[in-house]
């Protein structure tokens, strides 16, 4: 999912001069993370999955949620943000829709932390499908 979610922010995001997508993951750096360090740049995370039981059925066999999650990082000067940057917020949201994976949903969001004088935009990609 990575894979696919990095093809889609990018091609996404291609138009916004202000804006670059980082292949590395957001690792840290002497105890700060990347996307601190780099701000206007976007990273993309590992993927992880969680399983839930959706329906809980009497013989045993229960069917399955399999939730692929994906976080994506962007740090911005909150003194001075770019004037891209709702363009870029909606961009990565609505790069959901292009990533062609089969499932039966498709969720983004994200939330908004103040760190001293840096905005750190945390969006999450869920994209669900069904086991039994």
């Amino acid at each position: 999912m990575r894979q696919v979610l990095l093809a889609a922010i990018t091609t996404a995001t291609s138009t916004l001069t202000q804006f670059a997508v980082s292949q590395e993951l957001p690792w840290q750096q002497n105890g700060q993370p990347l996307y601190l360090k780099n701000m206007k740049k976007i990273y993309i995370d590992r993927e992880r999955r969680e399983e839930t039981v959706l329906i809980a059925l009497l013989n045993g066999t229960d069917i399955y949620q399999d939730d692929l999650i994906c976080n994506v990082y962007l740090a911005v000067d909150a003194k001075n943000p770019p004037s891209q940057l709702d363009q870029a917020i909606t961009n990565i949201l609505a790069a959901k829709s292009s990533t062609g994976i089969v499932n039966m949903g498709v969720e983004s969001d994200y939330t908004l932390e103040e760190q001293e004088d840096v905005l750190l935009y945390t969006f999450e990609f869920r994209m669900n499908t069904l086991i039994t």
